[in-house]
């Protein structure tokens, strides 16, 4: 385990506002026991995405969502900067795509789910079919969005 890890983890459950509360009433046994709780929700979400195949971070104008399983997801309506998970998983490598620049947000509605954690559909992908992570991220890349932490071993790289 990086120790980087817990501490940013552990930093966030700490500023949580209920969490806070909870240390103003004087109530820190309690509010220590919720923030351990929430260290160790978020460690298995961290250990599920990362044994995955199709996971990833994404960021747009709804917020910030972690796919990490076959219809799973964890959202935050903040950005990337808001959620310590997600910037945990980015920084271990996790690709993430950031749809803030594309001009035309009625387009991203094109395109195709992400196959997380199942196979992808046959090709052609629409709107309704699963399509492996590397087509969806060069869609959304020919969009105008960002691609970061693409594998650098993969030699289809997102065009």
């Amino acid at each position: 385990m990086k120790v980087w890890i817990l501490r940013k983890l552990r930093a966030d459950a700490r500023a949580w506002w209920h969490h806070k509360a909870l240390r103003d009433r004087g109530e820190t046994g309690e509010a220590g026991a919720r923030e351990r709780t929430s260290i160790r929700m978020s460690l298995d979400v961290i250990r599920k995405t990362l044994a995955t195949t199709g996971a990833h971070v994404s960021t747009g104008v709804s917020g910030t969502t972690i796919h990490y399983g076959r219809g799973c997801t964890l959202q935050g309506y903040e950005r990337l900067r808001h959620m310590a998970v997600a910037q945990v998983l980015v920084d271990l490598g996790l690709p993430l795509i950031d749809t803030n620049p594309v001009a035309n947000k009625w387009r991203l509605i094109d395109l195709p789910l992400v196959a997380v954690g199942r196979d992808p559909d046959p090709e052609p992908w629409s709107s309704l079919s699963y399509a492996p992570l590397r087509a969806y991220a060069a869609r959304a890349k020919a969009l105008g969005a960002v691609v970061a932490n693409w594998p650098r071993g993969d030699d289809r790289q997102v065009a």
